[in-house]
Formats: C-alpha cells, sequence, structure tokens
C-alpha cells in the first residue's frame, strides 16, 4: 500500500512540473517578417513579406495589420494551428484589395488550450504599391431572360462588361440557386483578361447538344484578378425559360413515294410521319403539308424564307440544279394541329412534345431531270443548325420526257 502512494505522489508531482513547465514557457516562441519593406506592384522585387512563426503549443491565430489611424485590417482571423513552426505570405492584399501605401503594425495573436493569450507587433511598409484599383465596369446581360431550345428565338445570351486593368483571372459563370456553377464560353472580341471591352457568348451548351440547366432565376457571376491580388465582382440576374434540347425524328427513318412513275408535267407525292420525341416545343413554318412545289419553284419564290431554328421536312433529288439542298421543303403538320405560341418576335408555330403529325408533300415536275431515273428522297432540316435525317428513303422514279 505504501508503494501504491509513493508511485501516486510521484506521478502528481510531475504532472504539476509539467504544468508549471508549460505555463512557464511563451505560447509565441518567434515572429520574422521579412522584408519589412515591401512594394506590392508585381514587379517581381519584394512584392510580398513571408511571416514567419513558431507556437509552442496549439492555439487559435489571429494576423491583423493595423493603420497610421489605428484602423485595423484582417489577414488571419481565428485559424487553428498547430504546435510548431508556420509560415504566411502577405502581399498588401486585405479582403481582395490591396492597402494604401504607408507604414503598419503586424499583430500576432494567439490564444492557448488553457485560455492564455498572447501578441507580437512587427512593424512593417507598404510602398509604391499597385495605385489602380480592379474593377469589372459596365455589366450587360442581354436578354435577361433566355430560352435555351434551339428555336431560333432568345436562343443566346450575351454578357459583355468593362476591365479596368489587365487581369490574371477572369472567370464568367452562371451561378444557380443551389449553388451549381456554370461556365460560360470565352470571350468572342478580346484575349482573356486584357484591359478593356469584353463580349461572352452563352449558350448553355445547347450547340454541343448538351441539356441547358434547369428553368429558374440564376445569377451571371464575373470575377477578376489582377497580377497584386485586387479582386472585383459584378452580377446580374439571368432566367432560363422553356430550355431545353429539341429532339424531332421521322418516324422509322421513313418515306412512301407515289407514284414510281411520273410522265414529265405529272406530280410526284410522298407520305412521311414526324414526331416531337423532346421535351421543347420546336419551331416550324409554312408552306402546309399538301403545298405543290414545281420544278422551277423553292422554298424561296413560295416566299417561306429559311429562318435560324426552324425545323421543315425538305425533299431533294440527284441532279438537284436549284444551288441548295432540299429546295422544297413543308411544315410539320398542318396548321390546325400545331400550337401558336407567343414569342418576343411575335407569335410562332409549335409542334408541342410527344406530338405526331403526317406530312404530305406534292412536287409538279415540270423540266427534265439530268437521268431518267433520278433518285429522289427526304430529310428532316434543323434550319441553320444540321440536317437531322438526311436522305431519307431514297426512291428511283422514272421520269417520262
Amino acid at each position: 500500500m505504501r508503494k501504491r502512494w509513493q508511485r501516486a505522489f510521484v506521478v502528481l508531482a510531475l504532472a504539476c512540473l509539467t504544468l508549471a513547465a508549460c505555463g512557464s514557457r511563451p505560447l509565441i516562441r518567434s515572429v520574422e517578417v521579412r522584408p519589412d519593406v515591401i512594394s506590392p506592384n508585381a514587379d517581381g522585387e519584394d512584392d510580398v513579406a513571408e511571416i514567419t512563426y513558431a507556437l509552442s503549443d496549439p492555439a487559435i491565430v489571429s494576423i491583423y495589420l493595423v493603420d497610421a489611424d489605428g484602423n485595423r485590417h484582417v489577414f488571419r482571423d481565428q485559424r487553428r494551428r498547430s504546435q510548431g513552426e508556420h509560415t504566411a505570405y502577405l502581399s498588401g492584399v486585405i479582403d481582395h484589395r490591396l492597402l494604401p501605401d504607408g507604414a503598419y503594425n503586424l499583430v500576432l495573436e494567439a490564444e492557448g488550450w488553457d485560455g492564455r493569450t498572447e501578441r507580437r507587433e512587427r512593424p512593417i511598409t507598404l510602398v509604391d504599391g499597385d495605385k489602380q484599383p480592379m474593377e469589372i465596369q459596365g455589366l450587360s446581360i442581354s436578354p435577361t431572360v433566355f430560352t435555351p431550345n434551339r428555336d431560333g428565338i432568345a436562343d443566346r445570351v450575351t454578357i459583355s462588361y468593362n476591365l479596368s486593368k489587365e487581369a490574371a483571372r477572369v472567370e464568367v459563370y452562371v451561378l444557380g440557386e443551389d449553388g451549381a456553377k456554370y461556365p460560360v464560353a470565352e470571350d468572342a472580341i478580346r484575349e482573356a483578361g486584357s484591359a478593356g471591352a469584353h463580349e461572352h457568348d452563352y449558350d448553355a451548351g445547347i450547340d454541343l447538344g448538351a441539356t441547358p440547366p434547369p428553368d429558374g432565376v440564376y445569377t451571371v457571376v464575373v470575377e477578376a484578378e489582377d497580377y497584386v491580388g485586387n479582386q472585383d465582382r459584378a452580377e446580374g440576374q439571368l432566367t432560363i425559360e422553356d430550355g431545353g434540347v429539341p429532339r424531332v425524328e421521322i418516324v422509322n427513318a421513313a418515306a412512301v413515294f407515289d407514284p414510281l412513275i411520273v410522265q414529265l408535267g405529272e406530280t410526284l407525292t410522298f407520305t412521311c410521319t414526324v414526331r416531337n420525341i423532346g421535351t421543347v416545343p420546336v419551331r416550324t413554318k409554312g408552306p402546309e403539308p399538301g403545298t405543290e412545289y414545281t420544278s422551277l419553284d423553292n422554298f424561296n419564290t413560295l416566299e417561306e424564307y429559311e429562318e435560324p431554328g426552324i425545323f421543315r421536312v425538305g425533299l431533294d433529288y440527284e441532279g438537284n440544279s436549284a444551288g441548295r439542298t432540299y429546295p422544297f421543303r413543308w411544315q410539320l403538320g398542318y396548321d390546325g394541329e400545331l400550337t401558336v405560341l407567343d414569342t418576343p418576335i411575335g407569335p410562332q408555330t409549335y409542334l408541342m412534345p410527344g406530338q405526331t403529325v403526317t406530312v404530305v408533300g406534292h412536287l409538279r415536275i415540270t423540266e427534265k431531270t439530268v437521268t431518267v431515273e433520278p433518285y429522289f428522297w427526304v430529310g428532316l432540316i434543323h434550319e441553320s443548325v444540321w440536317i437531322i435525317q438526311d436522305r431519307i428513303e431514297a426512291t428511283p422514279i422514272s421520269i417520262g420526257f
């Protein structure tokens, strides 16, 4: 029993000695600032000060600068740091802005695990700092309501702004309410980061066939940082409506031609079925199915001119000399089958999601063809974008002349 008490006394004595030793040694062992005069102007010389410090025990550390007027500029605020040596680098930029030239007092405060606090101060001076702030000026978003669905109406957004000076980093993105970030493509008119006017063309990815962000209200964000570390941020609002990738097909990639033998001056007819298999309406225009063209006609002579974003079924043939592919084109369905929607350019006609229509086209052959048995075929065209289905049901038609 006596030996047990002796051991307990020794352990207690050692613990007391340890606590006494911890309490007597300084929490902050050292603080150094090198150099103590910096010139933050991105010339590569004395742009940054190295702050080194050592802790005897783990602590909560704050570092801040105090200017001649007594204002505090927080560099590090209550950061957990382990026992040992640490390094921080100060460029003179606090809260994304470079401090003015002048003499400052750098203060390092530490609070230990036992509640004791210590403070060390070192002088630091800023000279010849970059005087020009980094500014993003005149952010413009047009249009502010955006319908990325490839119908040729409000499918793109122009994001423009001016940089007051050359930037080391520029980031432009669309920010969702859920925090999701959608990057905006590179500048269309000037090298990224250069001073002056910039313009970005945002299509929400639909040009690449990607699904755009969900409908909703978004924030357009432009961030820029210069070579010293000055930063600026500009924001604007953008609303996405009716977004999605249009998906249309000629059902079964099939069409029927009739008759297969046509005398000069007679009419060739085709029939096909078209379905909107996507989630967004697709825009279409005349002439209506059932309209008859002659060999000398085309959609321009019928004053049904090509429009970016329009979907139509076209007819083409071997030896076509019209100077354009699919010179004969028809609307996806009759007017009475389709839905008229209000748009920024006025009422437009749409084939709605899930809707199926029949397209019938007539061509009266009034001119001799290159061969007596040329191939005819139909195609599904997304005008000024691409031919979705090409050379459907290529069929030889005997022309009598």
